[in-house]
């Protein structure tokens, strides 16, 4: 009877296994994909209010900037290190530390996946009597480099003489789980690219953008980079900043 038990037991087992493996097989194909989709959707529903109202608790801003990831660290090493006399010191400090550490190539892993889910943005840039004007467009990364992002644009485009300003600030759409970008610490400059130098990138990070240009266009078209030295992560379950090493 132990025999019999025992099989009982190792089989039960091997086909729960079976079972798991199957699920899991069959939960990134339809329909079961749809309905655990169907699934997110109504929880997002049913707690996006309460999580956003949740979520503003999270941001604490010190001479504009937000702090909050840091704050156990500040209060950690003002107590810990005497040669630390205010938040100040303590900011400068840890933002040192950071530069060389683990944290900041985790960091920047994650701010590559995240920029991953965009590939256009609303580029805000001010003309030389401070008139602002927002625009979507298009952008592709190069060389997996995670906080430069490029565009072209017509040179004749009214665009490209506030973009010579240099003023501009940068958001994302949210997805739909609510992850968005933004920064308007950054440096907007022409390159030496042309079209064809970002054109692969174009057809694998933007769909259907070479399609819609002619030859000319692509030929009379003008690269800008946009460079971020600091960047805000925004979503639902997290608020935080980047700022990015050179």
């Amino acid at each position: 009877m132990m025999g019999i038990v025992k099989i009982n037991i190792l089989v039960a087992i091997v086909m729960f296994l079976l079972s798991l493996a199957i699920f899991q097989k069959l939960i990134k194909h339809r329909p079961l994909k749809n309905i655990v989709q169907r699934h997110h959707r109504q929880l997002d529903k049913r707690y996006t209010d309460a999580l956003s109202a949740s979520n503003r608790w999270l941001q604490f801003y010190y001479h504009q900037r937000e702090i909050s990831q840091i704050i156990p660290q500040i209060l950690y090493y003002l107590e810990a290190n005497p040669a630390l006399e205010t938040i100040d010191d303590a900011i400068a400090y840890i933002d040192n530390q950071t530069a060389n550490s683990e944290t900041y190539q985790n960091n920047l892993n994650a701010f590559r996946n995240y920029v991953k889910q965009f590939n256009t943005i609303l580029l805000s840039t001010a003309d030389e009597q401070g008139q602002p004007s927002s625009r979507q467009i298009s952008f592709v990364t190069l060389n997996d480099v995670p906080n430069i992002w490029y565009f072209g644009t017509d040179p004749e485009a009214p665009k490209v003489s506030e973009l010579d300003l240099g003023r501009a600030a940068i958001y994302t759409l949210p997805t739909s789980e609510g992850l968005r970008i933004t920064s308007n610490r950054l440096k907007v400059y022409r390159t030496q690219y042309s079209f064809s130098d970002v054109a692969a990138a174009y057809q694998a990070q933007v769909p259907g953008y070479m399609e819609s240009l002619s030859k000319a266009e692509k030929e009379r078209e003008i690269i800008f980079a946009i460079e971020l030295e600091s960047a805000r992560i925004d979503s639902r379950l997290q608020n935080k900043e980047i700022t990015f090493i050179k």
